[in-house]
């Protein structure tokens, strides 16, 4: 019996949820920490307790914050000296990206996902620099929103390699979206796919919302339903993919990841012009350099 192609559609999607489901977990220590930093009367020693019956997250920690990005005087040899430097909420989100790093990786099979984790670091360094050129109040969550916000598209590259390299084919022949491209091949979302583990490994709002929205957040339907926080991280980090293709090189000089958005409202908003987008794309390869650290986290 031939089967309908929405039959098919409907079994290739199950296929690919339930492989997705198969992924590796987040550490403990990510979902405890997360608890406790959003709990009341979070203690150094409390956070630090939790870190250190994590070794390996540990170590990797300690990694990031001795390195160029965060700049710490003579460095710190221990996770609790690290606290009051980067702060509870940083160091949350550290430990998430860690973890997200650890569970997505790099190669499988057709496709090395290195070029797209270039890409969202290049994002997340644009988000940060965007952030304080608009005084936004969190621009570390910022800078994790965009490391993050293409964690679904990695996901892909993890569960259906070849057919993710079929999509990006696809937008370089045809020109089309990375939406029709997926639709296509039969893969869900990747906005929808990163949303979904994203709160599976429960992570905050705050990283949630840019993840699943940063294809859509000038929708007025999108915009409407979200608060004034949630609204402008997520333009923020849409308006950072569209930053970083013109910060891109020399960095991912084979354009793998773009996903041919022309994100630049919030820009035209606030009244950028070409000068300042210039100087922030300037201020965002200078943080850059400095972020590379996060992309040896995924040699081990």
């Amino acid at each position: 019996m031939i089967q309908e192609p929405a039959a098919n559609n409907t079994i290739e999607t199950t296929r690919i949820a339930n492989a997705l489901d198969s992924l590796p977990t987040l550490p403990i220590v990510a979902l405890q920490i997360g608890e406790v930093v959003h709990g009341k009367n979070v203690s150094v020693q409390q956070v630090a307790a939790l870190l250190r019956s994590d070794p390996a997250t540990s170590a990797k920690l300690l990694r990031l914050v001795n390195s160029p990005y965060f700049g710490i005087p003579g460095g710190v040899a221990d996770v609790e000296r690290a606290i009051p430097f980067v702060g509870f909420n940083t160091l949350y989100q550290l430990v998430l990206s860690i973890g997200v790093l650890e569970a997505l990786g790099t190669k499988k099979g057709a496709f090395d996902a290195r070029s797209l984790w270039v890409h969202s670091l290049t994002v997340g360094a644009a988000a940060r620099e965007l952030a304080i050129e608009l005084k936004f109040a969190d621009p570390g969550a910022c800078f994790t929103a965009g490391l993050l916000h293409d964690m679904g598209k990695i996901a892909l590259a993890k569960v259906e390699p070849e057919k993710l390299v079929q999509v990006f084919d696809m937008m370089k022949t045809e020109g089309v979206t990375i939406a029709e491209a997926e639709k296509r091949m039969g893969l869900p979302a990747h906005d929808k796919i990163g949303s979904r583990l994203a709160k599976i490994w429960k992570f905050p709002a705050t990283l949630t919302t840019p993840i699943e929205q940063h294809h859509s957040i000038n929708r007025p339907e999108v915009r409407g339903a979200l608060g004034p926080n949630l609204r402008t991280i997520s333009e923020i980090v849409a308006s950072a993919d569209y930053l970083s293709r013109l910060c891109a090189e020399p960095f991912t000089p084979d354009q793998l990841c773009e996903d041919g958005e022309t994100e630049h409202e919030l820009f035209e908003r606030n009244g950028f012009t070409a000068v300042q987008q210039t100087a922030l794309c300037d201020r965002t390869k200078a943080q850059l350099e400095k972020s590379k650290v996060f992309l040896s986290l995924l040699d081990g």
